[in-house]
């Protein structure tokens, strides 16, 4: 019988990056300080942040474990400096512009057992025009995107050690890359039916042609050639349904915007 590890209080790394987002970085910070879980060891990897982002940071330097501001090679060079720092059993990643409800952490280790590699859950995305939608990380769509909602994301920290660290060669696509190479190379990625954090679809992420053209470079790399035939061709099509049809109620004044 699996025995819950919540008991046991493990130690959890979460991992902010950050450049330039003085805006936002406040909010980051103060989502996992404010946890109800309270076994954290926090990472704040800065890029080199000139716009103010540093001051806020400082603000907080006597609660957060490491602070690191020096340029780095992107957003999967960030990731892997931070990785590289923690101690803790699991890891987590909120980056500058996503937050955490304030129980994430504990909901996520309440509900993660031995046999657990990676758990994930459900992620609130907020557009500019007020527009909120939830994702369910959906773990048997892997093949076909990332369809893993990464800020929900708790990864044990030997499961990283054993893969090897985030791809600098992908700007949008890297965690969608490291959580193929995760499940293929045999670990358990379990979904927790929970909404835990919190996204602006402001970010990188967004651009969505190169984000399918990303896609489609790590179907390639990481699915057998069958496998990558279907999922290559359900990505051209969703591409093409984003082209022509889609509207996206993110970016758009929206009568459903409350729902």
């Amino acid at each position: 019988m699996n025995t819950q590890n919540y008991t046991a209080n493990p130690k959890v790394s979460i991992i902010t990056i950050v450049l330039n987002a003085v805006d936002t970085i406040e909010q980051t910070i103060l989502s996992v300080l404010n946890q109800t879980y309270k076994n954290i060891e926090y990472i704040v990897m800065d890029g080199g942040s000139t716009d103010g982002t540093l001051d806020i940071i400082e603000k907080y330097r006597d609660r957060i474990a490491v602070i690191v501001s020096e340029p780095d090679k992107g957003i999967a060079d960030g990731f892997n400096k931070g990785i590289a720092r923690a101690t803790g059993q699991w890891i987590g990643m909120i980056n500058a512009d996503d937050w955490y409800m304030q129980d994430a952490v504990e909901l996520m280790m309440i509900n993660t057992y031995a046999n657990d590699d990676v758990c994930c859950a459900n992620l609130l995305l907020i557009g500019d025009n007020g527009f909120k939608r939830i994702k369910k990380s959906k773990i048997g769509w892997l093949n076909y995107g990332m369809y893993i909602m990464h800020p929900t994301c708790f990864v044990r920290n030997g499961v990283y050690k054993a893969v090897g660290g985030y791809d600098p060669a992908y700007k949008i696509a890297m965690d969608y890359d490291m959580f193929l190479r995760i499940k293929h190379a045999g670990y358990k990625i379990k979904h927790i039916d929970e909404h835990i954090a919190c996204m602006r679809t402001l970010g990188v992420s967004n651009d969505v042609k190169k984000m399918h053209t990303e896609e489609l470079a790590v179907m390639k790399r990481n699915l057998s050639w069958s496998s990558f035939l279907i999922a290559g061709l359900f990505n051209k099509l969703n591409r093409l349904r984003w082209r022509l049809w889609y509207k996206d109620p993110f970016r758009s004044v929206n009568k459903f915007a409350t729902l």
